[in-house]
């Protein structure tokens, strides 16, 4: 069998993270040349070029994507945006001004700068293309003490269903992943503990965490042609989380 993206280019951001780096990966034994942008680079990454960008800064942005499009000769077929600060800051009344505008700067602004950059290239190529965001569950509900994490996931899911109304004409998809808790080597500790993993089997119906893998393979889907007609979409990878209501009453007994 082909490899499902022979013959493409991609740059992803936030690839020497857990997520951004398993997606890169996957890209790239996928047959797909790839591109990766972090403030970080890791000591092995096996992708075309590793190239080292803070989102949070516009201008390094617009550099980044300019010398990735520069080493995949200008062809540009899919952008994952992964780049992305985590965690909570404290409950509302106590987020600084500082938190909020770091949050707000890398998940936000980062995402935007690199997709306007993206979308500005497949323009040009004429080919069209996927934006595929790194969005979360905290889209789409809020978790408690992570107001700046919640508000800029949020503006992510609006903004990846602008792109997809204003970039259809130029046959540009835009769609975003929401994962739900997903294992990575700055968590582990954390996951692998006897409380969460009580608290994972109590909230998450499939009762375990994601792997990055899990959020490499949705992906993968969204940057091929099988997905072609699909846009403007949130594809939640959460084990179920997002579709179960807590319970609220106690033994069998059920709400009307």
């Amino acid at each position: 069998m082909a490899p499902r993206l022979a013959g493409l280019s991609a740059i992803v951001t936030g690839a020497a993270g857990g997520i951004g780096g398993a997606i890169a990966t996957g890209f790239r034994a996928e047959g797909a040349r790839v591109v990766g942008l972090d403030k970080t680079a890791p000591a092995r990454h096996g992708l075309d070029a590793f190239l080292r960008c803070d989102v949070a800064v516009p201008d390094a942005v617009e550099t980044a994507m300019a010398d990735a499009l520069a080493r995949l000769e200008g062809r540009l077929d899919i952008l994952v945006t992964a780049a992305a600060l985590t965690g909570g800051r404290g409950r509302f009344p106590d987020v600084t001004d500082a938190e909020w505008d770091s949050y707000l700067a890398v998940n936000l602004g980062g995402t935007f700068r690199a997709c306007r950059a993206a979308a500005r290239a497949m323009i040009a190529g004429g080919r069209g293309g996927s934006l595929i965001t790194i969005g979360s569950v905290n889209a789409l509900a809020a978790e408690a003490a992570a107001s700046p994490y919640v508000a800029s996931k949020g503006g992510v899911a609006l903004l990846t269903r602008a792109m997809a109304v204003d970039l259809a004409a130029h046959g540009i998809r835009a769609n975003m992943i929401a994962p739900g808790p997903v294992e990575v080597p700055r968590n582990s500790a954390q996951f692998r503990s006897a409380p969460f993993r009580q608290g994972l089997a109590a909230t998450v119906p499939m009762g375990v965490a994601g792997r990055p893998e899990d959020i490499a393979n949705a992906a993968l889907f969204l940057a091929e042609e099988a997905s072609r007609m699909v846009t403007g979409t949130t594809l939640v990878v959460d084990g179920g989380l997002m579709a179960r209501l807590p319970d609220l009453t106690p033994g069998d007994a059920q709400t009307s």
